[in-house]
């Protein structure tokens, strides 16, 4: 899918997917790794082993593995959306146990009228 890269425009996909999936925030599908990177500086710390401090997030795209430059600043809110993920990905396999074991009592409830007339 091909969205133009407007603020507004995403934000507005945004709410219509939040609102189909009823969820208070967005969710990501995808790992935060915290790196160490070396900066261009000659005389910078970076050079004698106290790297920068930098978050790199990894996803899935068209089946490959990508890796995106996360903002220090911006870490914690997409830290809270990956938390969003992992719970609503805990929630729909509760739903789905509950489903399977809801089909399964019914089979048993079936053979055990069969089995009284």
């Amino acid at each position: 899918m091909r969205v133009r890269r407007h603020p507004g425009n995403i934000r507005r996909m945004l709410a219509s997917r939040l609102k189909q999936v009823a969820v208070a925030k967005p969710i990501l599908m995808a790992t935060l790794a915290e790196v160490g990177k070396v900066c261009g500086k000659p005389t910078c710390r970076c050079r004698r082993g106290f790297k920068h401090r930098a978050c790199q997030l990894t996803f899935q795209d068209q089946g490959k593995t990508r890796a995106l430059y996360v903002p220090v600043d911006f870490t914690e809110e997409v830290r809270s959306w990956i938390a969003e993920y992992h719970k609503l990905q805990r929630l729909l396999r509760e739903i789905s146990d509950l489903s399977l074991m809801l089909v399964r009592s019914h089979a048993q409830e079936r053979k055990r009228r069969r089995g009284r007339s």
